[in-house]
């Protein structure tokens, strides 16, 4: 069980899934299906983080009679200006960040790179179990 002042890197359970940003949004829904995630960060061809997409981002295609799943693109979706923490983070910053940003995944980044993902769930649960 974690409390609120330990890293975040604790709630990191795996890496971060990727899609690119030519996908098809049909195929960044599939890969939310089959991997059973709710965000996947969006890289170039040269491997290069450019953005974060999420099941939100999905419904709000879903609502839009202009999208087409087939032939939209994950880039048409995305959020481009991505906000990240560090592993080092405690999980109550993350979660005063999510709250302030208004958002519900965020990238946990280290020198390296990403290291995985954190969903409100994730943070909310230190909290209700706690």
């Amino acid at each position: 069980m974690s409390d609120p002042t330990e890293p975040i890197e604790k709630l990191v359970r795996r890496s971060a899934v990727s899609v690119h940003p030519e996908d098809t949004v049909q195929t960044v829904a599939e890969t939310f299906t089959r991997e059973d995630i709710g965000a996947a960060l969006v890289r170039d061809s040269e491997g290069t983080v450019v953005g974060i997409i999420s099941e939100r981002d999905l419904v709000h295609a879903m609502a839009d009679e202009e999208v087409e799943f087939e032939t939209d693109r994950a880039s048409d979706l995305m959020t481009f200006d991505l906000e990240s923490v560090a592993p080092s983070d405690s999980i109550d910053k993350v979660a005063r960040s999510m709250v302030e940003g208004e958002v519900r995944h965020l990238p946990v980044v280290d020198v390296s790179g990403p290291v995985g993902v954190v969903s409100i769930k994730d943070v909310l649960g230190v909290y209700v179990s706690g």
